[in-house]
């Protein structure tokens, strides 16, 4: 498996012409595909002054932009390098005419090798998979599951949806190859909070664990803890039932004490839950193995928010977006916690950000949520009327329209749509919880009796089962919608 694709090298920085992928000492830096199409212009012209209007022309040729749009990206650029405008170490500015990449450039041809061994320095470091040789079905699918790892990274559906895609071909060359089965689902279990169909997205997340499960019983690895990690989620948010999740989670971390990721989820569950203090003991655990990786960190900051500790919270969303400046729900947390603190301004600011970022349910729900209580009602709206526009064409998250029903003061339209988010399974009960967005409803009594549906308890709503899962229920060769 070759590219003839060049990878460009120039300080600190790898830019991968092939993956289109920003490496910064080996970690990966997440930048939009318009940002890395001006920085491919650049570096290829090293040296050269590139024309304002030949980089608007070829980074831009969908679509119409000013100059504005242009700036700003250089600016993200610079602010990624590590650099301010003054000083110009990589990038320098020529009055009126347009931008030279000044700093040294060295290039080598593209090897699938060396990129799979550079990507692992960027996951997470439970995701260590061992390379192989990529003459070999195990070693062909080891690359397609870390090219996989690192669109899921991305939380966003094209990035999802391409994960998926790797996955599938991992398995389809190596079926068994269980890293893939896990990522597989991992894929689907973000999904269900984002694009599709939560219950059917869940079905597939868990068939895909637990055929990982099944297939990798007698061997014992961080693999294998990660896939108790994510079956510890979905038995809490699909299955509802607590005390399964909680065996699971525990499993995870006593087959692997030193995966961020275990530590990560078992955390994000326990603050779904409002256990703040155990919550955040163990994702500080995550952050200890993993100190620049923006997920945790904003994991940790989100559940910081939840806790009502804005300040603590804010200062992880600031950290988070030092290691990657476009992690999208890093520009959330910061802007609800800013919007708590009655900072409006900034709060929409960030909240804009996010939503440009990735144009998801609950990115558009928390921006409409800022524009209705601040008093933005056209532009709540405007964003209501988004969120309808998107159902039409895939999964309507209920938890989105009941944020921008509530900041536009609709109290009926947003205890229904509430009702509505208890009855999927996925995350988004657990936010309802303890979400400082609902506190003006917690006298209703009818908000009390949707509390009531908490995952920590024995209720017959939090224990009910699912359908059984019959193996018709789940094939690998079907698609992500």
């Amino acid at each position: 498996m070759r590219n003839t694709e060049p990878v460009y090298y120039f300080g600190r920085f790898r830019f991968d012409a092939s993956e289109r992928v920003l490496f910064c000492d080996g970690e990966p830096v997440h930048l939009t595909p318009k940002t890395l199409s001006v920085l491919r212009l650049l570096v290829e012209n090293a040296g050269h002054i590139v024309e304002k209007d030949e980089l608007m022309r070829q980074c831009w040729a969908d679509s119409f932009v000013e100059e504005a749009n242009l700036a700003q990206t250089i600016c993200t650029l610079r602010h990624t390098l590590g650099e301010s405008r003054d000083r110009g170490e990589y990038i320098q500015t020529v009055h009126r005419r347009g931008y030279r990449f000044v700093a040294k450039v060295s290039t080598q041809n593209f090897d699938s090798s060396v990129y799979a061994k550079k990507l692992d320095l960027g996951l997470p470091n439970q995701q260590k998979i061992p390379p192989a040789d990529d003459s070999t079905e195990r070693g062909r699918a080891y690359h397609l599951y870390m090219r996989g790892r690192h669109y899921w990274r991305k939380y966003t559906a094209e990035g999802l949806s391409a994960g998926i895609g790797y996955f599938r071909q991992a398995i389809k060359v190596d079926p068994d190859y269980t890293p893939a089965y896990v990522g597989f689902g991992d894929c689907y279990y973000r999904l269900a909070n984002i694009q599709l169909v939560p219950g059917k997205a869940m079905a597939k997340a868990k068939a895909a664990v637990l055929k990982a499960l099944s297939m990798n019983a007698l061997h014992i690895d961080d693999t294998l803890a990660e896939a108790h990690a994510l079956l510890g989620l979905i038995r809490m948010f699909y299955d509802r039932d607590w005390p399964a999740a909680e065996s699971e989670f525990k499993r995870a971390v006593a087959l692997a004490p030193a995966s961020a990721l275990v530590h990560k989820r078992y955390g994000w569950a326990l603050g779904m839950l409002a256990r703040f203090d155990e919550a955040i003991s163990e994702i500080e655990q995550a952050l200890d193995l993993e100190p620049r990786s923006a997920d945790p960190r904003t994991g940790l900051g989100i559940i910081l928010h939840l806790a009502r500790r804005y300040d603590a919270a804010i200062a992880q969303a600031q950290m988070a977006l030092d290691a990657e400046p476009e992690f999208f729900p890093a520009h959330v947390l910061l802007g609800i916690s800013h919007l708590q603190q009655g900072r409006v301004a900034v709060a929409v600011k960030e909240l804009e950000k996010a939503a440009s970022l990735a144009d998801i349910p609950w990115t558009l729900g928390y921006l409409g949520y800022a524009y209705g209580v601040s008093g933005r009602r056209r532009q709540a709206l405007k964003v209501l009327g988004q969120l309808k526009q998107q159902s039409e064409r895939a999964y309507g998250s209920p938890y989105a329209f009941a944020l921008v029903h509530n900041g536009l003061g609709h109290k009926e339209e947003a205890l229904q749509f509430l009702e509505k988010t208890f009855e999927d399974r996925n995350e988004m009960p657990g936010f309802v919880k303890t979400s400082p967005e609902f506190d003006n409803l917690r006298s209703d009594k009818r908000f009390g009796a949707l509390l009531n549906l908490d995952p920590s308890s024995q209720s017959s709503a939090w224990t009910e089962r699912p359908p059984s899962l019959a193996p018709t229920h789940f094939a690998w060769g079907t698609s992500a919608r």
